[in-house]
Formats: C-alpha cells, sequence, structure tokens
C-alpha cells in the first residue's frame, strides 16, 4: 500500500471515529462532505451497478469509441466525405495510465437556446434551490412565485436536478405557504441527510461515466460521438413500459443509474451527459403520427439532431456503432418518420416550440454520414472520423475543419 493511500485510510478512519463520538449531532451533510469523505479509490468512486462502473469494466473490451472496428450497410457522402483506401493512423483515444480527472459535477445547469423564453431570476432561483438542496437545507432564496413554479415542475427537476425529480415537492402537507417574502420551502419526500447522500452518489456516478468516456482536450464533435456510443453499447430499451422505480425516482435519474428506459428517458440522459460535458444540448420531441423524443445538440454554434434510442446495440444486435441517427440535419431527421416542423421541448414553459419566439433547426448536414452507415475509428490528431457504408467501403470525414 504506498503512502497517499495509507494517509487516505488513515484520514477515513478517523472522521468515522468522530462521526461515532459525535452521536449527538443530528444536522444534515453537505454534498461537498459526504464526497470528501470518501476514499478516492476505483470501488468508492464509482458504486458498484453504476454506469461509471460498467463502463470502467468494459473498458479493456471497447476502450472507447476509438476502437470499434465496424462493417455494415449503407449509403453516404457529400465532399466532405471521402472514400478511404487505407488508414494507418488510427489514434487510440483510451489509456491504461493514470490521468488527473478532466470533469467534475455541474450542479447549475443552463440551456442557452431557449434561455429566453425563461425568464433570468428564474434560472437564478433555481441555482438557489441547487445549493440549499446540496447543503441539506429546507429554504432557498427565490424571486417570485412564477419563479417558485417553475423551480419545483416536475419536468424542470427531471432534466436539470435529476436526483430532486420525485424527491421534493413545491406542495406543503400542512396547507403552509410554500413561497412568500423571497423564500422558497422545499418539501423533502424522503429525509434529507438521505437526500444529500442520493445526490452525493449521482454526483459521483456522472464524474465517473464522464472521466472514463471523455478526454480533456475533446472538442464537442467528439463528446457527442464518445458518448453516443457509451449510451448505445450500455443502456437498453424499456419494452415493459415505465417500471415502478422510475415513476418514484423520476425518469431522468431512474434511467441513468439502471441503464434502461424508453425515448424520452434515454434522450434525457444524453442530453443531460452533454451538458454536463459542456455541450448545449436538451431534448425535443414530436408527438403527431409518431410520438417520439431526441436530443437537439449544438456543434459549432450550429444545431443537429442525435437519436440515442434508436441506434441501440441490444436492439440492432450488433456491437457495430450504427451512425444512421447521428448528427441529422432537419432532412435527415423527418426522413425517418419524425417531422420537425412543430417540436416540443420539455424545458419550454409552452412546451411547443411555436408557441414560443425560439428557433430551433438543424439545416446543416457536414457531419451526417448517411443512413446506414456504421462507425469504425475515430483519429484525433487529424480530426477524422472513418467510417463504412452498406456496401463495406470506408469513408473519411474532416470534422474539425468548421468553427476551428
Amino acid at each position: 500500500m504506498d503512502c497517499k493511500r495509507w494517509l487516505a485510510l488513515m484520514l477515513i478512519a478517523a472522521l468515522v471515529l468522530c462521526g461515532c463520538s459525535a452521536s449527538s449531532d443530528h444536522s444534515v451533510s453537505t454534498i461537498e462532505e459526504i464526497i470528501s469523505t470518501k476514499s478516492r479509490t476505483e470501488e468508492e468512486l464509482t458504486p458498484a451497478g453504476s454506469p461509471a462502473s460498467e463502463t470502467s469494466a468494459s473498458a479493456d473490451d471497447t476502450e472507447s469509441t476509438d476502437t470499434e472496428a465496424d462493417r455494415a450497410e449503407t449509403e453516404s457522402g457529400d465532399d466532405a466525405h471521402t472514400e478511404a483506401a487505407s488508414s494507418d493512423d488510427h489514434t487510440q483515444t483510451g489509456t491504461d495510465e493514470d490521468v488527473p480527472e478532466a470533469f467534475s459535477y455541474q450542479p447549475h445547469q443552463y440551456v442557452e437556446r431557449i434561455a429566453q423564453e425563461i425568464p433570468q431570476d428564474h434560472w437564478e432561483s433555481l441555482y438557489h434551490l441547487c445549493d440549499a438542496l446540496r447543503a441539506g437545507e429546507d429554504t432557498f432564496a427565490c424571486s417570485t412565485q412564477e419563479a417558485y413554479e417553475w423551480c419545483m415542475d416536475p419536468g424542470v427537476l427531471a432534466n436539470l436536478i435529476p436526483a430532486a425529480s420525485m424527491r421534493i415537492s413545491g406542495q406543503s402537507d400542512d396547507g403552509t405557504a410554500p413561497f412568500k417574502d423571497g423564500t422558497g420551502r422545499i418539501f423533502y419526500r424522503m429525509p434529507a441527510e438521505e437526500f444529500a447522500a442520493r445526490e452525493a452518489a449521482f454526483e459521483e456516478t456522472v464524474a465517473g461515466i464522464l472521466n472514463s468516456v471523455l478526454e480533456a482536450d475533446d472538442d464537442d464533435y467528439e463528446k457527442c460521438l464518445k458518448l453516443y456510443d457509451y449510451l448505445e453499447t450500455n443502456y437498453v430499451y424499456e419494452y415493459e413500459g415505465r417500471q415502478d422505480g422510475a415513476t418514484a425516482d423520476g425518469y431522468i435519474y431512474y434511467t441513468l443509474v439502471n441503464h434502461t428506459g424508453q425515448c424520452i428517458d434515454l434522450a434525457g440522459v444524453y442530453s443531460f451527459l452533454l451538458r454536463q460535458a459542456g455541450v448545449e444540448a436538451f431534448s425535443v420531441g414530436c408527438y403527431d403520427e409518431l410520438d417520439h423524443e431526441w436530443t437537439y445538440a449544438v456543434v459549432n454554434g450550429v444545431g443537429y439532431h442525435i437519436d440515442p434510442t434508436w441506434a441501440l446495440k441490444s436492439d440492432r444486435g450488433s456491437e457495430e456503432l450504427y451512425l444512421g441517427y447521428f448528427m441529422m440535419d432537419d432532412k435527415a431527421r423527418t426522413e425517418t418518420g419524425c417531422p420537425v416542423d412543430d417540436l416540443t421541448v420539455q424545458l419550454l414553459p409552452q412546451f411547443w416550440v411555436s408557441r414560443s419566439t425560439v428557433s430551433i433547426t438543424a439545416p446543416d448536414r457536414q457531419f451526417y454520414t448517411g443512413e446506414g452507415t456504421i462507425f469504425t475509428s475515430l483519429e484525433e490528431k487529424s480530426k477524422t472520423l472513418v467510417y463504412q457504408d452498406r456496401d463495406g467501403l470506408e469513408y473519411r470525414m474532416n470534422y474539425g475543419k468548421s468553427g476551428e
């Protein structure tokens, strides 16, 4: 056992002894206190059964998106996509060396593209709520009754504070006012200290996923692709309908922890992970002839449709990463049977984009490889994606030319 590991264990032992001797102190621990007292070993950083632990366990087999050698069906191509005769400089993004963690949990979520429809004081009130929850408090500074209602909206909580979804409420049990004179009350549906532990574990799980899948110097396209591969590899579709856990835990929290869900859940998880990685993303949907939700992501200032549900490897019966639903423009998304002329956004107060002033379009197809294309490799040094069409022909696409 090295010196640092020995010192860490001694510190934990001291903290445990202090905690036992202070049994009369029933104050709620903050998130930072919970996290700081944990050992930094891989087992404790990544709880067993969490997405991060499964990713770590499978790292030797998949080593991230780069190591997949895929073949399959499809057609493709524009001028940026050139047929490749050979490729010997494939960059491997995985590494066996220990590196400092590049990503940490970001509790304050912000979605710029739809922010104009949500007053700034609502966002500030939401951040006060985040901080209060992480500190185990039962009140938070809140600007108005309207801001309080937005912060406590189930859809807002599910998407922006997943661990709090279905675990806190804006409804009092005794009939007293939930909001008054700039103060909002938090009504926990579980003991506050248990919630703090739940939030801490969730934050560590999310940070573990990001640090096992991504690298510090990844650009937004690489983050989108690597997290897409992570989701398609590790999650399965829940055909039996929503389970009781999804209702009790909140659908994004439940799906991220249990690796199963339907389109609204999978799109929510993928969008949440992208935002945590610094990529603007949120769930959108169509509710017409087909009811479906997917992710809208912004790369280099341009929006794209990414569907994490229809490319699940477990559904396709293949270990190859299907790219036909990745980085779609409006035309490609519409051709799959999902009209984009009147999208829905859960975080919008109006729900329907047509009833807001927000513009959600995806006019660009420079990153779209075509229906049926299969991922082969990622050459990060040259910013090149290598993929195959349905005939097994290999193509190369430079994804670093825009916005750099």
